[in-house]
């Protein structure tokens, strides 16, 4: 393969960011995996599951969108989830994170309607990374980090740990293909909202009373592939695969009326003018 110029760099950044599009519904749970990039504008679609542990998809889109701030620093927006890098570093990165949790009410299945209802609510936290770019030769893209985020508002509660780790490489100077994985700690406030049963959810909706602690929530991987349409269009596809486990899979919410493997699947098209 033919060694890229310099500014496969900045070309590498675009692409990496706009492939997190393809896996935006997740990212929240999940933790970032979106690179330093040039301003963009762009649109997900995809499918994914209707609440934490269901077996059950629902299909939506997801606007995206991120704006160069002085030197290095940067603002993302990929649907309910935001983020700042406030460091002015070429590698180091580090700032603030927003986000809108979704609740569980009014969903598909009976039993899993039955127990009591949860609103969507805010929450906050901080994100801290380093990447690094290799451009000798066949250039790629690595990228380890791991965010903090806490419940401020609403019917969110209990906070979350995700370190996370991303690469990125071409397969030619139009495809490019990337990989990532990590893992969600979350605290007992948060599994016993999302995967307990209380002994009167437990009376009206038939399944056991189960009371979830602290611990790894999940682990996830993901795939995707890039295609660069011309120099200011992109389009690509991934999937997300989260795979629940500990209390979050041990809870009959999951065992009885969901599925512990979570999937999601999708696509996007962004434009960049920088």
């Amino acid at each position: 393969m033919p060694a890229f110029p310099p500014a496969v760099e900045r070309r590498l950044d675009v692409l990496v960011a706009f492939a997190a599009l393809a896996v935006t519904p997740p990212l929240t749970a999940a933790g970032l995996m979106v690179d330093v990039v040039p301003d963009f504008v762009g649109l997900g679609f995809g499918t994914t599951t209707e609440w934490m542990g269901s077996a059950d998809q629902v299909g939506g889109l997801v606007p995206a969108a991120r704006v160069q701030l002085e030197g290095h620093r940067f603002a993302e927006l990929y649907g309910p989830f935001g983020d700042v890098n406030v460091l002015d570093h070429p590698n180091w990165e580090f700032g603030p994170m927003l986000s809108f949790r979704f609740g569980r009410k009014d969903v598909e299945d009976p039993v899993v309607n039955s127990l009591p209802p949860i609103d969507g609510g805010v929450e906050a936290g901080v994100f801290g990374g380093y990447h690094y770019v290799n451009t000798q030769g066949v250039p790629w893209r690595l990228r380890v980090g791991v965010s903090a985020m806490t419940a401020i508002g609403g019917d969110a509660t209990g906070s979350q740990v995700t370190p996370y780790a991303s690469f990125w490489m071409p397969l030619s100077r139009t495809v490019f293909v990337g990989m990532g994985a990590g893992f969600t700690w979350s605290s007992d406030s948060f599994m016993r909202q999302r995967f307990g049963v209380s002994p009167g959810a437990a009376a009206v909706s038939g399944l056991p009373v189960y009371t979830a602690g602290a611990g790894v929530r999940q682990f996830y991987a993901w795939p995707a592939v890039v295609v660069r349409l011309s120099p200011r269009w992109f389009a690509g596809a991934g999937a997300f695969y989260q795979r629940l486990t500990g209390d979050a899979a041990d809870s009959p919410i999951v065992t009885r009326r969901g599925d512990p493997n979570q999937w999601t699947v999708g696509g996007g098209i962004a434009y960049t003018w920088r």
